[in-house]
C-alpha cells in the first residue's frame, strides 16, 4: 500500500494541469485549429494528464504519475508518428511540432521530478 503524497508535490500537478489547459488552447492561439486529427489526438492527451494530475492531488499513487509520462511521450512522438508536415502547411507544421514536443518533455520532465519527490520522500520516512 502507498504512503500519502507529500504536499511539497502539489506543484508539479498544478503545473501539469496547466499544460492541459495549454494544449487545449493552442490549436487556436497557433493557428492549426482546422487540423482535426491534430486537435483531437492534443485533446485526448490534455485530458489524460489533466485528469490524472486532478487524481493525484486528491490521492497520490505513482502510477499516475507513469501514466502522465506515457502521456507526455505519446505527445512528444505525435509529430513524426502522423507526419504533421503532411497534415499541415509548413509554416504550421512547425508551430505544431514545437508546441507538441515542448509540452511533451515538461510533462515527461514534472512527473519525473513528482516520482523522485515522492522516493525521496518515502525513503527518509522509512
Amino acid at each position: 500500500m502507498e504512503r500519502r503524497k507529500p504536499k511539497f508535490t502539489h506543484g508539479q500537478d498544478a503545473a501539469k494541469i496547466a499544460l492541459a489547459v495549454w494544449l487545449f488552447i493552442a490549436p487556436w492561439m497557433l493557428n492549426y485549429s482546422y487540423a482535426r486529427f491534430i486537435v483531437w489526438n492534443e485533446d485526448s492527451v490534455a485530458i489524460v494528464v489533466a485528469g490524472f494530475s486532478i487524481a493525484a492531488i486528491l490521492k497520490f499513487t505513482t502510477w499516475e504519475e507513469w501514466v502522465a509520462i506515457i502521456a507526455g511521450f505519446w505527445l512528444f512522438v505525435s509529430p513524426w508518428l502522423f507526419d504533421y508536415s503532411k497534415l499541415l502547411p509548413p509554416t504550421l507544421s512547425l508551430p505544431a511540432t514545437a508546441n507538441h514536443v515542448a509540452v511533451g518533455l515538461m510533462i515527461i520532465f514534472l512527473s519525473l521530478w513528482e516520482l523522485n519527490l515522492w522516493e525521496l520522500a518515502s525513503s527518509k520516512s522509512r
